[in-house]
């Protein structure tokens, strides 16, 4: 899997790709993330206020915003993906 992030203003925009199959896994695992802070190492799923969803065939796609007064960290989200998703480290 590829994951592509770009910051939109306060928020991101992610994209996963290669999950052929495994959409609604990946999808799943980043909403426990969301819901148990504990669930990653680096916390910032906890800085997320609403995650736009959508999947297609192979790809999903999340519009991350964060709650009021604050920032989402590219490289934090990042960290929480690969862990979630057990992908290898950059």
């Amino acid at each position: 899997m590829n994951v592509h992030i770009e910051k939109a203003g306060a928020g991101l925009n992610i994209r996963i790709e290669g999950t052929a199959g495994r959409e609604q896994l990946v999808l799943e695992r980043i909403r426990s993330c969301r819901q148990t802070a504990w669930a990653c190492p680096s916390g910032e799923c906890m800085n997320i206020a609403t995650m736009q969803e959508q999947a297609g065939d192979g790809w999903v796609s999340l519009t991350l915003a964060p709650r009021p007064g604050g920032e989402l960290s590219a490289a934090g989200i990042e960290e929480c993906l690969r862990y979630m998703l057990q992908l290898p480290s950059r």
